[in-house]
């Protein structure tokens, strides 16, 4: 049973969210692109990977084979990433940003930065690292 506490924090999560959402929102309108939140999730991971399998990218995700597969297959064909066989086991396809997908990237990235700063203007560096800590242990949780 929650308490009164936990529906509080749940409120605050919440509300969290949607302050999340609307500075997504307004990066959108700003860059002026068609990164949907998904595909941009999508070539964040393939960027700070490197490279990955599918597989590997729809568990990192949470998307099932097919979902993933549907997905990578739209950002092949909008030339944002490539499918490239391991030189050594065949079975392998590794996913790797194209030239343009890392760009797009980029840009995105960089300027989300700015946005996502913005939620933590108020935070001094230690609330700041406490909650690093304290995402940091949900995210493992």
């Amino acid at each position: 049973m929650l308490t009164e506490n936990d529906k509080l924090l749940l409120d605050d999560l919440t509300s969290l969210m949607i302050r999340v959402r609307k500075n997504w929102q307004k990066t959108d309108e700003e860059v002026k692109n068609s990164l949907t939140p998904p595909k941009y999730l999508l070539l964040y991971l393939i960027y700070k990977n490197q490279k990955i399998t599918a597989s590997e990218l729809g568990r990192q995700i949470g998307l099932s084979s097919g979902s993933i597969t549907t997905a990578v297959n739209k950002l092949v064909n909008n030339q944002l990433i490539s499918r490239k066989r391991d030189s050594r086991d065949r079975r392998v396809t590794w996913l790797e940003l194209t030239d343009e997908g890392k760009q797009l990237i980029e840009e995105n990235f960089n300027f989300r930065q700015e946005l996502w700063l913005t939620l933590f203007e108020n935070l001094s560096h230690s609330e700041r690292d406490q909650f690093r800590f304290l995402l940091n242990k949900l995210i493992s949780n």
